[in-house]
């Protein structure tokens, strides 16, 4: 009798785990043509302040913004579930962490550029890091993630 409950509550703890593991092994299934779009959002939305238009910013900052939105939601739909930062695996904090961490480096450095270069070039220098840096990030999730389910 004890070993049928056991069994039981190992098999209604590996099935709670699955679930829990759900939303980011989702996450990692995310396409990668993401990232070229929102470096090209990001570039383009920099640069507009480099042409010295108010119209341009507004509209820049107006097309980013739904732009970020409509992409945003395309992949959270074609998903159906969302990870949770409560419950996130000490592995995949890490990775977000310092993919935070490399985001606030990646925006000072651009700020940098703008105001003691030109906006533009920021704009142009954007598109590549924000490209390369979420495609790295979202390689080592996936990675990570698979060992995680592996495990």
């Amino acid at each position: 009798m004890e070993t049928g409950s056991s069994d039981r509550a190992a098999a209604e703890l590996a099935e709670l785990k699955e679930l829990e593991m759900t939303g980011f092994v989702e996450a990692a299934k995310d396409p990668l043509w993401v990232w070229p779009i929102i470096g090209l959002l990001a570039g383009f939305f920099l640069a507009s302040f480099g042409i010295e238009s108010v119209l341009v910013s507004v509209l820049a900052t107006i097309g980013y913004v739904l732009g970020l939105l409509l992409l945003v939601g395309t992949v959270v739909r074609r998903r159906g579930v969302q990870p949770r930062l409560s419950n996130m695996p000490a592995a995949l904090k890490r990775i977000f962490m310092f993919y935070g961490l490399g985001v606030f480096v990646v925006v000072a450095m651009l700020l940098g550029v703008a105001f003691s270069v030109n906006f533009i070039v920021a704009g142009i220098i954007a598109f590549p890091l924000v490209t390369i840096g979420g495609i790295w990030y979202h390689v080592r999730w996936r990675v990570a993630v698979d060992s995680l389910v592996a495990a």
